[in-house]
């Protein structure tokens, strides 16, 4: 009997450990969404050896994976076709396959507990040890400091609402001190965007249980002391960024855009311009030419022009440039989809697929979640996952 038990405990971990691994080693590691093929393939594997085809047979029923079948056929197709491809080929077959053969039962509140704060240590390890203990600036890291507080951001709300939901005190209060590294390890990033993204989500969470446990005084004066701790804690960080901040502003205003803001809003209005000469198909990658074409015509100043960016640092605006209008609400059913089809619309499902969303269009304003692959295959894996344990609920 306990042979068995140890048995079935070590395949459970090994179906999981994609989980796990995305919360963890896939920022990390430079090839870490290769390991997460290989660990999808064990996971998957295992799976079939246990369950058969079970899993399968339920979660195809999912209508949400059917939407991850689309954007795999939509890759397929532009890879075949050698035309501009918005989705990362490898990304969605990792999830498609993943949420196909993944046992939903076994993503209990304590698994995704324990995956968090395993998640917070690795994280908050990893940004000391650079910051703190080589001394690497953030721009010469071996990682991007603004899609990493983005993750950041996914694994605080998820401990928040977990904070709230769990009975158990010893994880309660790891998931609050988890709440609390992750934020000061955002700090550590000296990411702006993040916090923009993070405080309105974490409030509105924070708003929803003390409203439903009455509890909104005391809740209401616990947020405002430990936010007052924390800020206190990064003063350096923060007024440093803050300092930074009011250079870029002044410099704006003075008519000098070659900051980290003024290069943001050049690239947005380039990126409207784009919009409206070619709003139905877009431009793919081929907008180089047209971004100098602007320079010369004074819209944008010529070094923003010669910067050549990848994107347009706003996910609407770069997926409208790219895609045209088309893509553009394409992205928009990906994010309001899994929302208007809840089945219960208030448990802590679908309450974390509305802040992964928030943090995905409050992130998207300055940034390109969807660029980066890491944050595709989290978000994706994790609203797949929350919307088949949404389902399974009302079966049960």
């Amino acid at each position: 009997m306990l042979k068995d038990n140890i048995i079935e405990r070590g395949a459970n971990f090994l179906i999981l450990l994609p989980i796990l691994w995305i919360f963890t080693g896939l920022f990390i590691l430079k090839d870490g969404d290769k390991i997460l093929v290989v660990l999808t393939l064990v996971s998957t594997a295992i799976s079939l050896l246990i369950y058969k085809t079970s899993i399968y047979k339920d979660n195809i029923k999912n209508p949400y994976l059917w939407l991850m079948f689309t954007l795999l056929s939509i890759s397929i197709i532009c890879e075949a076709l050698h035309i501009y491809n918005p989705v990362n080929f490898r990304a969605i077959a990792i999830i498609t396959v993943l949420l196909c053969f993944l046992p939903l039962k076994l993503i209990t509140n304590k698994t995704l507990s324990i995956i968090m704060i395993i998640g917070t240590i690795s994280s908050f390890s990893f940004i000391s040890w650079f910051n703190y203990i080589i001394l690497t600036p953030r721009e010469y890291g071996p990682f991007n400091a603004i899609p990493y507080a983005t993750y950041l951001c996914f694994i605080a709300t998820m401990a928040l609402i977990l904070f709230f939901s769990t009975k158990n005190n010893i994880i309660k209060y790891s998931l609050l001190l988890c709440l609390c590294l992750n934020i000061t390890t955002i700090f550590m990033t000296e990411t702006r965007g993040a916090l923009v993204a993070l405080a309105p989500t974490l409030f509105g969470i924070i708003f929803y249980f003390s409203y439903k446990n009455k509890t909104i005084k005391r809740n209401a004066i616990f947020s405002t002391v430990a936010l007052v701790i924390l800020c206190g804690l990064s003063y350096p960080i923060l007024k440093q960024r803050i300092s930074q901040t009011t250079t870029d502003i002044t410099s704006i205003q003075s008519g000098d855009t070659n900051t980290s803001i003024g290069l943001r809003l050049d690239f947005w209005k380039a990126g409207f311009h784009l919009i409206e000469q070619s709003s139905i198909i877009g431009y793919g990658t081929n907008y180089f030419q047209q971004l100098d074409t602007l320079a010369n015509e004074h819209i944008i100043p010529q070094y923003a022009a010669s910067y050549k960016p990848l994107h347009f640092h706003n996910q609407f605006v770069d997926i409208a440039v790219k895609c045209g209008i088309f893509g553009l609400l394409a992205l928009l059913i990906l994010l309001i989809f899994p929302i208007i089809k809840l089945t219960n619309k208030t448990n802590n499902e679908a309450l974390l697929i509305y802040s992964y969303t928030s943090i995905l269009i409050l992130a998207g304003l300055t940034d390109v979640p969807f660029f980066h692959k890491q944050l595709f295959l989290i978000f994706f894996i994790m609203i797949g996952i929350m919307y088949g344990r949404n389902k399974q609920q009302l079966k049960n």
